[in-house]
């Protein structure tokens, strides 16, 4: 796990559990993931939505990484297992102690494991991100576009898919350092896409025009940058 080329860090876990013999997983937590030489402080929220099904984000503190959604969780007996939407393709597993107030396991990306601790510190408050909107085919495909960041020239591919539901998807590729960054949301009105990333707290706000360009304005912080995408000859290169 390390920091990629668009200033962001990587990442963080929980674990838990939900049986009516054992301590319910809904909460907030905070810990660390004990990265070696390096630790990673982290808050996670867990909560059960007014339909039942499970929902989260996580936070890495001091990075971009901010209220970030957690997918295909799933809580059984003491343990939980879930993954992220950051970078890296991340999972985690996790056991909740005998008291229900530590969760400890292991998070995973391409580069490995590390171990992390949470202990329970509150109610949880999940920040669910907007709905996706329906992708339209002008807009769906592979495009190419650079950033120039202080000088640095920094190559970006984009893939925007469409879902089973047909909702729109996304993940922007920093091509030169093989990072892929999912899109938390993507929001399309007419010729104008909205593009949130909360792994790297930024936001992607684009025109279609007349030639075909897709051309807005990446925004990370307070650091705004000219962004410009062309529809790509090929698929942009992956990790």
């Amino acid at each position: 796990m390390k920091k990629t080329a668009i200033r962001f860090m990587f990442l963080a876990a929980f674990g838990t559990s939900a049986m009516a013999e054992t301590p319910i997983a809904a909460g907030h937590w905070e810990g660390k993931i004990q990265i070696p030489e390096h630790e990673l402080s982290i808050t996670v929220d867990l909560a059960r939505s007014p339909n039942g099904k499970w929902i989260g984000s996580i936070s890495v503190l001091k990075t971009t990484a901010t209220d970030v959604p957690l997918d295909s969780i799933t809580v059984d007996d003491s343990g939980v297992r879930f993954k992220a939407g950051l970078p890296g393709n991340a999972s985690f597993e996790g056991v909740l102690s005998t008291d229900g107030n530590r969760l400890s396991g292991k998070a995973a990306n391409a580069e490995g494991e590390a171990p992390f601790q949470l202990a329970r510190s509150g109610e949880a408050d999940v920040k669910v991100p907007p709905a996706s909107t329906a992708l339209p085919k002008e807009f769906e495909g592979a495009w190419d576009g650079s950033l120039d960041a202080g000088g640095k020239l920094e190559r970006v591919g984009m893939r925007l898919t469409r879902a089973e539901n047909g909702l729109a998807t996304a993940t922007l590729i920093v091509i030169d350092s093989k990072q892929e960054i999912p899109a938390t949301t993507v929001t399309i009105d007419g010729n104008r896409l909205l593009l949130e990333a909360r792994a790297v707290s930024g936001k992607f706000d684009g025109t279609l025009g007349s030639e075909g360009d897709l051309s807005g304005d990446w925004t990370q912080g307070p650091s705004r940058f000219s962004l410009t995408f062309k529809r790509a000859s090929s698929k942009p290169e992956r990790p």
